[in-house]
């Protein structure tokens, strides 16, 4: 019996998709902004996106409004209103295409894990308005990435197996591979990691360095990152990402 498999997700720009969770965010800290350079400060943020040095939306948004004076604390702030506002009006978000329906199927053979930087507010609500609440085994919130992410791990006793990129698991027969992931975690050691993230420093150079495996979404690709694999779109990777759950071989790209 094959060790127990955990795939990991990241939130913001995995899971949740869409602009307006940033786009609240940025209508937020505009506020501490004069009234004359508000509009020019979120085309450039929202629309323009001329800032390349930033790790996302949210970064971009900072970046820019330090630049103009505006403090920690009225950042913070908001950010805490763009969370508690999260998938409503204000802020909607969608989740891949299909995510619920492979979440289905993986869950059959690994444990699903989120992990985000997040404040617990608003997530326990998003994911119920999704569907995928009940398909996650644990939500971990305010996980500090990348720096808690090796106490994610430990917290996981997860033990890397780098093969299942590099040798085809034929050795095991159908039952082992089609049993059922309750029946097969209560005997089973805890297996290796898979994180899937668009942020390669925060969501997957940390599990790489422990030899686990990554999957890098999105358009962002620093020059350091080296992902085993990697797609413009999450949907792209369903099924190697199924295949990888279940211990088969998958070509690393």
């Amino acid at each position: 019996m094959i060790p127990t498999p955990t795939l990991i997700f990241d939130f913001d720009g995995t899971v949740a998709l869409g602009t307006g969770p940033v786009r609240a965010y940025a209508v937020a800290a505009a506020s501490g902004i004069p009234a004359e350079r508000r509009a020019d400060f979120l085309t450039r943020v929202l629309d323009e996106h001329t800032d390349p040095e930033a790790l996302d939306g949210y970064d971009r948004v900072a970046r820019a409004a330090r630049l103009l004076g505006v403090g920690e604390e009225d950042l913070s702030a908001a950010y805490l209103h763009s969370r508690s506002v999260l998938g409503g009006a204000e802020a909607p978000i969608l989740a891949p295409r299909g995510f619920r329906e492979f979440l289905e199927q993986a869950r059959t053979h690994a444990e699903i894990v989120l992990v985000t930087n997040a404040p617990a507010a608003g997530i326990d609500r998003v994911l119920q308005t999704l569907g995928l609440a009940p398909l996650f085994d644990r939500v971990v919130t305010q996980a500090g990435k990348p720096a808690g992410f090796p106490v994610i791990l430990d917290e996981l006793s997860a033990s890397p197996l780098p093969e299942r990129f590099t040798v085809e698991a034929g050795h095991q027969n159908a039952s082992d591979r089609d049993a059922p992931a309750a029946e097969s975690a209560a005997a089973a050691e805890r297996g290796p990691v898979l994180s899937i993230g668009d942020i390669w420093e925060n969501d997957l150079a940390p599990i790489h360095q422990r030899g686990h495996h990554t999957a890098l979404v999105g358009t962002r690709r620093p020059a350091e990152a080296t992902p085993d694999l990697a797609a413009e779109r999450l949907e792209s990777l369903y099924p190697e990402l199924l295949a990888w759950a279940r211990g088969e071989f998958i070509a690393a790209h």
